[in-house]
């Protein structure tokens, strides 16, 4: 939402009108007060149109005065000035069915003119009715009148006479027409089947009522659906305002993809239509996006400045942020950005001062309660001044990498893409930790203790560096690690007396830290993630105690480790290697490194101390196998030979194959 408290000078304006409102007369003296003024005004809006009617009675309570002598001095009064819109038209003043004079006149406020109607005089105790109507012209669209009257659609001034408890101004509508005012003290009802708003009974001391009143048929817009990329939006403009509508496409479709690359996040969703509309304008604000409704709501004017920052609530919301400040200052430095990208023409910003007398911390903006326009027009300009000093140098690169940590709600001192502490909403304080911390910004604290802190926070700034320093001391000792998450989330929340106690426990894991991330350079192997994460996410003591026993553990595993990986890893002859493979040495070194990995610290030592101590063996194994191979193949063959040997010893003398038997011939 961007602020623009455009209404001012038309609250001063008409204020002083209804108070400058009667002349009178009585000779060389002037009238000394004393008339009673009750009026009940109308206005009617239609489809296209607008009128009003002002009924104002007037009653002289102002006695003669005797001046001695046989002599009086009358008091009466023969006119009256009222304001008008400035788009009044066919103006016509009566009383007792005799039309009365009137004239005319500008006022400072372009919407404004102030009619003067004369009267036959009014003499003590007499009392008259006079009688206005005029119907009401809207101006053309971005004209400096800011009358409107449309089909659907009217804004303008609505003001009506009358002493303080004896005024009534009412506004007739059709049914189903919105309403909006800069008076909450409007009752809405309905009556002969129009939608009424009624003002009165307004006792504040001040002369007459007023107010701005914005009037729209949702079903009279015209409206045109877009995409971009793969976002459907719809574009809700009046119906006389093609030009609007245009604009609003060309500058949405280049806006999106320009935000995203700005913000270096992509599009969050939680937007329906774009809507051009009076109401914001009548509140005092350029525009808005209504997260309920998923829609951005903003005047007539073809602002791209006003779109871009409207878009950018997408990213910059509460939801996100919770200070308004940082929404309102984040998603005015981004769209400035994104006009220049696009070669659009920056808004200029309203000059402000800390020393102003509607100053305040931007920090307590939110905490004020209620709307104060005087602290909204500083506060607003400010909130910009403050990114535009700190982040208006940054190239786009760097801007993108500081607001996507922001808008994701990282903290300065986790690691990066690690949501935790606020839920994902980014502080004042968790802000000034990223741009100092992760941006470098070396400024920061004192321009936040000049614009933004509040006495309390302001207070804490030399404990914060003081805290910083010894942080900053224990993060270089633990080597390329973060410190334990406890005393993370200590300086995250600014609870610098808890930090100097953690770091008091922490400090000896520290140098442990540094000895095993030390052993994994020496050995050429990461450090378990889950030994690594739990020195980082050490939250309290017993964390504090589980990790110191770990570090020195992991340590020296990965020292055997290292030793069984240089031992695989060594060159080797045929003969070692012959050695190696008979051993299982490398699927044994792998298993070694895979149980490290999975931190488990115990088994992998084992593994590795296997590797090595069987190292002494390859050459002698490999050189052994060989020969007794050699040996297995000659035993063998001798073996052979044997047993063919003894198989031929034992044969059998040949048997005669089955025949005639032969026989030796016998002695004679």
């Amino acid at each position: 939402m961007t602020s623009a408290p455009l209404h001012g000078l038309r609250v001063a304006t008409v204020a002083a009108l209804l108070v400058a409102g009667l002349v009178g007369s009585a000779g060389a003296a002037g009238a000394d007060g004393g008339v009673t003024v009750a009026g009940d005004t109308t206005y009617t809006v239609t489809d296209r149109a607008a009128s009003a009617r002002m009924v104002v009675d007037l009653t002289n309570v102002t006695p003669n005065r005797d001046t001695g002598g046989g002599s009086y001095v009358y008091y009466f009064f023969n006119r009256i000035s009222v304001p008008v819109p400035s788009g009044a038209t066919n103006l016509r003043a009566t009383s007792r069915g005799a039309t009365l004079g009137t004239s005319r006149s500008s006022t400072k406020d372009p919407g404004t003119d102030l009619v003067e109607i004369s009267f036959p005089d009014l003499l003590y105790r007499r009392q008259r009715t006079l009688e206005l109507t005029f119907d009401v012209r809207g101006a053309a669209h971005r004209s400096k009148d800011p009358t409107r009257v449309g089909r659907g659609y009217a804004s303008f001034v609505v003001s009506g006479p009358g002493d303080p408890g004896s005024a009534r101004l009412t506004v007739r509508t059709p049914t189903g027409y919105d309403f909006s005012s800069t008076s909450d003290d409007f009752s809405s009802g309905t009556s002969g089947g129009r939608a009424t708003h009624t003002l009165s009974d307004v006792t504040d001391g001040g002369p007459g009522l007023w107010a701005v009143v914005s009037l729209r048929d949702p079903d009279a817009a015209t409206e045109r659906d877009i995409r971009v990329g793969d976002l459907p939006l719809t574009l809700s403009s009046f119906p006389d305002d093609a030009r609007w509508t245009a604009f609003a496409e060309r500058t949405v479709t280049r806006g999106i993809p320009m935000l995203e690359r700005l913000t270096g996040t992509r599009w969050p969703g939680g937007l329906k239509t774009v809507r051009e509309d009076s109401s914001p304008l009548v509140q005092g604000y350029d525009g808005w996006f209504d997260l309920a409704e998923d829609e951005i709501v903003v005047g007539e004017q073809l602002d791209p400045d006003l779109v871009f920052h409207e878009l950018s609530h997408a990213w910059f919301q509460d939801e996100r942020f919770v200070e308004r400040w940082l929404s309102e200052g984040l998603a005015q430095i981004t769209a400035e950005r994104a006009v220049r990208a696009t070669k659009g023409t920056v808004r200029p910003h309203r000059k402000v001062s800390r020393s102003a007398k509607d100053a305040v911390a931007l920090q307590s903006w939110e905490d004020l309660g209620g709307r104060s326009e005087p602290v909204d027009a500083y506060a607003y300009p400010a909130s910009y001044r403050v990114m535009k000093d700190l982040l208006g140098d940054l190239p786009d690169e760097e801007f993108a990498a500081l607001v996507a940590a922001g808008i994701r709600g990282e903290r300065a001192y986790d690691p990066r893409g690690v949501l935790t502490g606020s839920a994902g909403r980014t502080t004042t304080t968790d802000w000034l930790d990223l741009l100092e911390i992760r941006g470098g910004i070396e400024d920061a604290p004192d321009v936040f203790e000049h614009w933004v802190l509040t006495t309390a926070q302001r207070r804490q700034l030399p404990a914060r560096r003081a805290a910083l320093a010894a942080y900053e001391t224990l993060d270089a000792a633990d080597g390329d690690w973060l410190p334990p998450e406890g005393l993370r989330t200590a300086m995250s929340t600014w609870d610098f007396e808890r930090a100097a106690g953690v770091r008091a426990e922490v400090a000896p894991l520290g140098r442990a830290a540094r000895t095993v991330q030390d052993a994994a350079r020496r050995a050429g192997l990461p450090v378990p993630e889950s030994v690594r994460d739990r020195y980082q996410g050490a939250f309290e003591e017993a964390h504090y105690r589980a990790v110191a026993a770990r570090l020195p553990e992991t340590a020296r595993t990965l020292d055997a480790v290292g030793a069984a990986r240089r031992v695989v890893r060594a060159e080797r002859d045929p003969f070692s290697a012959l050695g190696a493979l008979v051993l299982a040495v490398d699927a044994t070194e792998r298993g070694a490194e895979h149980r490290l990995a999975a931190g488990e610290l115990p088994r992998a030592r084992a593994l590795a101390d296997e590797v090595t101590g069987r190292s002494g063996w390859l050459l002698p194994l490999g050189l052994g196998l060989p020969v007794l191979a050699l040996l297995l193949l000659v035993g063998t063959a001798l073996g052979v030979r044997a047993l063919v040997r003894r198989r031929s010893a034992r044969r059998p003398a040949p048997v005669a194959a089955d025949g005639p038997e032969l026989l030796e011939p016998a002695a004679g």
